[in-house]
């Protein structure tokens, strides 16, 4: 059963294709903070992170009427045509500084500090708990990071994942089995647990 706030966006779009822009104007300021908290993990460049955004919406405005496809997830879409843009403008920005290309059009690290690292070290005071958890976290490789950030942080399901990473629903579902039997090897077993519960609620 949609919930009140997808069915709002659903109406916010529908409206936007039919050509209401004061609907896109709603759409922009309702997904602009997450864009960009997502941006700001695939690179700290705010600059190729807002130039990126502009030119997502302005794209979206743009191609309005030649979108003939539903989006089942308007977040989602967004976040994909987000992750594309930056990817594409740092491996521009490498090659015109003759530095190597990114391979498979993966960001060079996730920036990443999650909300539930808060959580835990709000619950679990111990120095040597919070300092475990960090490194456990710097530990991870940048896609198992984006993973759990897109899982537990955006409340994404795996269909969208796939389509924003770039690879299969049973891959995302892999990748997030890796990412978490990581932090588990890296952590204490009371934290995990911990953690655990923070993330599952």
């Amino acid at each position: 059963m949609l919930g009140s706030e997808e069915i709002n966006i659903d109406f916010l779009w529908q409206s936007f294709l039919d050509g209401d822009d004061k609907s896109f104007s709603y759409i922009y300021e309702l997904h602009i903070n997450g864009l960009l908290a997502y941006g700001l993990k695939i690179t700290t460049d705010r600059e190729i992170v807002h130039d990126s955004i502009q030119e997502v919406f302005m794209d979206l405005f743009l191609k309005r009427k030649k979108i003939d496809v539903k989006i089942r997830n308007l977040k989602s879409y967004l976040f994909v045509a987000l992750r594309h843009s930056i990817i594409k403008k740092i491996t521009q920005a490498k090659k015109n500084t003759s530095f190597e290309k990114i391979e498979n059009k993966e960001p060079i690290e996730f920036n990443i500090e999650y909300s539930f690292q808060e959580k835990l070290i709000e619950q679990e005071t111990k120095k040597e708990v919070q300092e475990k958890l960090k490194a456990a976290v710097s530990n991870l490789a940048a896609r198992q990071k984006e993973i759990i950030y897109l899982k537990f942080e955006q409340d994404l399901d795996y269909e969208d994942i796939s389509e924003i990473m770039d690879i299969s629903v049973e891959s995302a579902r892999k990748l997030l089995h890796r990412a978490m039997l990581s932090l588990r090897k890296l952590i204490e077993s009371k934290a995990f647990q911990l953690l655990m519960l923070i993330l599952l609620k």
